[in-house]
């Protein structure tokens, strides 16, 4: 290592540090403190749950809330399914504090190898060179644009689990590119832990006729049912979706739309929350157009275009999505970003940078929360799908592109 790697890393460890001291050292003062409430007191309640045997219980609110009182306040319940809580059962062998402590580190291992992967996958670091006006970028600096990145930040500080879906979007990445359908289906099935922000894709790819891909996904689907069902029991199979469906909760379970940035968000803004079934049946409409617009356009020549828009689309047809949900776009922004700098037209593509900025600007981000208007974030993102989509070129005059 010479002298000017050796001062890189330096850099590098210094900033990651301080921001996980940051982090932990912000940590609740004690069990009743309400200045700084964690999500992650959601997954520990769960994780304890179904260690203690008591998984066909683990979605009464009740039990949740009495759990949960034993390390912090209730502000959120665990929604996921059954089959995730299993992740956070060795988290909870160790103190709340303790357990936060390593799932914070073991997060930033997963993001660590997310950006490795990408950095080897795409030509993201060439095109971060471009932005620099030549100056060289390597790994290091890329995993700090990545920790720093507002959705990141919010992701790690309150301690909820998106980098476990940038990981599982990152090797369907790899997976296609090798020309492994089979697996990526798998590795996207590995996401239904946040089926919303998955179901979209795979429908991209059931509208190709992707049979392997869709194979995979089926496969690992069927296996992380039956685990949830070992886990819970099988009234878990009604008992999981009652949850959403029951008015009752539907107030304590804190989905609000204006912090949502997609079409659903975007329509609750713009209608003011009235006209439910009008809002209603423009999200279906639109989230069904894109969708069919992405399969329609879709062309394996051009992978990294084609996966950027279809994550993209994933996020904006989704049902929910917060702040942390916006990691995802790290990956396409990275792809997209990589091929412009491969073709030379980076620089000259006002449109990209002009997304990038209010991506990457933290106040914009913080703005956008402060006003209730989140849901705002949209915008740029739908800006974002077109751009990348023009730059497709078409391949097909149909969606049936059958493959294995």
């Amino acid at each position: 290592m010479n002298a000017e790697q050796g001062v890189r890393f330096a850099a590098v460890f210094v900033v990651v540090s301080l921001f996980i001291g940051y982090a932990l050292v912000d940590f609740p003062a004690n069990q009743g403190d309400t200045s700084r409430l964690l999500d992650y007191s959601e997954f520990y309640a769960a994780g304890q749950i179904v260690r203690q045997g008591l998984g066909s219980r683990l979605y009464d609110l009740g039990v949740q809330a009495d759990f949960q009182l034993r390390v912090a306040p209730v502000h959120a319940f665990y929604l996921r399914p059954p089959f995730e809580a299993l992740l956070f059962v060795p988290f909870t062998y160790v103190s709340y504090r303790s357990s936060y402590s390593a799932w914070i580190i073991f997060s930033l291992g997963l993001l660590a190898v997310a950006c490795r992967l990408i950095e080897t996958h795409t030509n993201v670091l060439d095109a971060l060179t471009q932005y620099a006006r030549g100056v060289r970028i390597d790994f290091g600096l890329l995993l700090v644009i990545f920790l720093t990145f507002a959705p990141t930040m919010d992701c790690f500080l309150i301690g909820q689990d998106s980098v476990l879906m940038l990981m599982v979007y990152t090797l369907v990445f790899v997976a296609l590119k090798r020309n492994r359908e089979f697996a990526a289906g798998c590795f996207l099935a590995c996401g239904l832990f946040k089926f919303h922000l998955v179901l979209p894709f795979a429908i991209i790819f059931l509208l190709r006729r992707r049979w392997s891909f869709l194979l995979g996904f089926a496969s690992v689907a069927l296996v992380l049912g039956a685990i949830s069902v070992l886990l819970c029991g099988p009234g878990v199979i009604a008992a999981y979706p009652g949850l959403f469906l029951n008015s009752k909760y539907r107030v304590l379970l804190g989905f609000q739309p204006e912090y949502a940035a997609n079409i659903r968000g975007l329509i609750y803004l713009l209608t003011n929350g009235k006209f439910p079934i009008v809002a209603g049946t423009l999200t279906a409409a639109a989230s069904g157009l894109l969708l069919w617009a992405t399969a329609k356009k879709w062309n394996d020549e051009q992978l990294g275009l084609c996966f950027s828009a279809a994550i993209v689309v994933a996020l904006l047809t989704g049902y929910h999505l917060f702040v942390y949900d916006l990691i995802l776009l790290l990956l396409p922004c990275a792809i997209v970003c990589g091929e412009l700098a491969r073709r030379k037209s980076l620089l000259s593509d006002t449109p990209l940078t002009l997304a990038l900025i209010v991506f990457f600007v933290p106040t914009i981000h913080r703005e956008l929360i402060f006003h209730h208007i989140y849901a705002l974030m949209c915008l740029p993102m739908a800006f974002l799908f077109v751009n990348v989509m023009r730059k497709v070129e078409f391949q097909s005059p149909g969606l049936n592109q059958a493959g294995g």
